[in-house]
């Protein structure tokens, strides 16, 4: 009893977010989590309600890890396309950098097609949607820099860009090609609207580069 009383909430997300991001939400049963979190099914409930409510507290763990320093973090590049291409490529650096292929526990959930709850649900909706507008508001500062064609729908072409992010990220899953990966973000950026004039270029960084800090 004394090592489940000093288990943190922080330790037991760590390892049921490792559980679920191998086996996905309908894959992990609840024993796997008490054997990988060393609490019982009791314990685990008594903290977070039920599966799914340790699903969602560690899907929100697994963003706020990573995507929200991220975005802060580009969101304040001085550069908006380059901010662009920089969330790619490290989406690309960390995709090849998994000897495990696992993906991105956001996108293999809202790929996932378990039954899950509305909470689970919102949650994924809302920090996919949070790349989204960061694509958006990018795109708008892109534009009004004179940058892309100032007639640019920015609100579809974030959509289509999250789409990328999608590609990008289940591609990683099956083959993970450093040029095919490559190649789906300079299409992308490729496909921007230019304003008239001789075509920006938006710098690369190497596929599998370690994303900058």
């Amino acid at each position: 009893m004394s090592r489940t009383r000093t288990l943190s909430d922080d330790t037991v997300l760590e390892r049921a977010t490792a559980v679920f991001w191998q086996n996905g939400y309908a894959g992990t049963s609840v024993r796997d989590l008490t054997q990988a979190t060393g609490l019982s099914t009791s314990a685990l409930y008594n903290r977070f309600s039920d599966k799914d409510g340790l699903f969602v507290e560690a899907l929100r763990r697994y963003a706020n890890d990573g995507l929200v320093e991220r975005l802060a973090r580009l969101s304040a590049a001085a550069d908006p396309l380059g901010a662009i291409r920089d969330f790619l490529d490290e989406l690309i650096a960390m995709s090849l950098a998994d000897p495990h292929h696992r993906g991105c526990l956001l996108v293999n959930t809202a790929l996932d097609g378990a039954a899950m709850s509305d909470a689970a649900r919102e949650l994924v909706r809302t920090r996919l949607g949070e790349v989204e507008r960061f694509f958006g508001e990018r795109l708008e500062r892109a534009a009004a820099d004179g940058a892309l064609d100032p007639a640019i729908d920015a609100t579809s072409t974030a959509t289509a860009l999250l789409g990328v992010v999608f590609g990008i990220r289940v591609l990683a899953r099956l083959d993970a090609a450093p040029q095919r990966l490559g190649a789906l973000a300079d299409h992308a950026m490729a496909s921007l609207p230019g304003p008239p004039g001789p075509d920006r270029a938006v710098p690369r960084q190497p596929a599998g580069q370690t994303p900058r800090n």
